[in-house]
């Protein structure tokens, strides 16, 4: 059943290929201008032939007088128009139309097929004179079969090339549309591979693969630039915090250690977030029960969600089992709670469902357009900045999303708020 699966993938994508359909195209046109070629071919050279033979008739007949050289035989036919006996009436509609070929069903004289033409003798009397095209006929087929069999091997081999071609070609723009798809997934190490043929295929993949080298190099100095900015500014910040602390009891002092904290945390989601995008492979990774993880966040965050004066429900449903990092999947749910917690209504639900999990709230909720916004790396919807919060908590659960090819969706819940889940529909 797989097999015959992936037959009908196969099918189907050989079926948009623009390649194999464009080697396709060519050769049923190099097919069709050949049989064109071939039919013109022979129609031209059997009027060649009929007119070739009315002038040997025409010849025939101006050196032959009628009287004396009434003939019937084998070799030729030599008559007045108005004595047919004997003949069959196919010569009779020839005589009606001034000459043409006639093919009988029974042959005369050896003979099914002959040539009319009604001339004039040598004295100027009328005369229908005719010769058999048996010889003619069998040459023109030999050479029409010669030349269709020559056409049907010619194009076999023509649309045999093609298909190959296209096929060679398919394989390789393959090659550069899995890269490319690997790229924008996040994997930033793909690479098309050696390039063999010094073509215009082997300078798009090499130009891809030197472009995403290039990329990879730029998005880790940036990776790299923001992590360390936060850490080596995490110690001034702790020697700010311990200063702070020591300075007399008073509302400056714990707002000033309050903003110094909640720098801190900013910083310290930069570092995470650039540590999990920097990570590859499956190190780290587990079988993790959604439903039982799920539950667990809910007797962890039940009492935390309680104390904000909000409610935290549980929707849990028979779930998968992932290869997951477990710590990575807690720290995103924490973060989607938080968000909940600080945007959201006062009814939080954490979800496990089949091969999903998330959180959602009755709170106003996120335009659909805005979507794809709160996504990004310290945007806020609230221009003013006068809720809490750094932007970073939703990039965090982006980049855990990343990470294990899971999709991060958003929709509206209904009848209100936001609903965001990790779908692992693909592992």
């Amino acid at each position: 059943m797989f097999l015959v699966l992936r037959f009908f993938r196969s099918i189907k994508r050989l079926r948009r290929s623009s390649t194999l359909r464009l080697a396709l195209l060519l050769s049923v046109i190099f097919a069709a201008g050949f049989a064109v070629a071939i039919f013109v071919a022979l129609t031209l050279g059997q009027n060649a032939i009929e007119r070739r033979v009315d002038s040997t008739l025409s010849a025939l007949a101006s050196a032959a007088v009628l009287e004396d050289a009434r003939t019937q035989g084998p070799r030729m036919i030599l008559r007045a128009p108005d004595d047919l006996s004997g003949l069959p009436r196919g010569f009779e509609r020839a005589v009606s139309r001034r000459g043409g070929n006639v093919d009988l069903k029974d042959d005369l004289f050896g003979s099914e097929i002959w040539r009319v033409l009604v001339t004039t003798d040598s004295e100027g009397s009328p005369v229908m004179v005719a010769v058999p095209l048996e010889d003619s006929e069998q040459a023109r087929e030999l050479l029409a079969g010669i030349l269709w069999t020559t056409a049907l091997l010619v194009i076999s081999a023509t649309l045999a090339v093609g298909v190959a071609t296209g096929l060679l070609a398919q394989r390789r723009l393959g090659r550069i549309d899995a890269t490319l798809g690997r790229l924008a997934a996040g994997d930033l190490t793909a690479r098309v591979g050696q390039v063999q043929r010094q073509d215009d295929l082997g300078d798009i993949a090499g130009q891809l693969d030197i472009t995403a080298g290039e990329l990879e190099r730029l998005v880790s100095q940036t990776r790299h630039l923001g992590a360390s900015i936060a850490h080596d500014l995490r110690t001034p910040l702790a020697r700010l915090q311990a200063r702070l602390e020591d300075l007399p009891d008073g509302a400056e002092r714990d707002a000033a250690l309050s903003e110094a904290q909640r720098l801190a945390q900013i910083f310290d989601t930069i570092m995470r977030v650039a540590r999990i995008e920097a990570a590859q492979g499956a190190d780290g990774f587990e079988h993790v029960d959604l439903q039982a993880m799920m539950a667990e966040l809910f007797e962890i965050f039940e009492p935390v969600v309680e104390d904000a004066g909000k409610t935290l429900h549980l929707q849990s449903h028979a779930s998968l089992s992932v290869m997951a990092d477990r710590q990575m999947l807690i720290q995103a749910i924490a973060n989607l709670i938080q968000n909940a917690l600080v945007h959201g209504g006062n009814e939080i639900t954490l979800f496990s469902h089949s091969d999903s999990i998330g959180v959602f709230d009755n709170g106003p909720g996120v335009e659909p357009d805005q979507f794809e916004e709160i996504l990004k790396p310290m945007v806020r919807l609230d221009a003013a900045r006068t809720t809490e919060g750094s932007g970073l908590g939703l990039a965090l659960v982006r980049a855990v999303a990343d990470r294990h090819s899971a999709k991060l969706q958003l929709s509206t819940n209904d009848p209100t708020g936001l609903k965001i889940s990790l779908n692992f529909a693909k592992m």
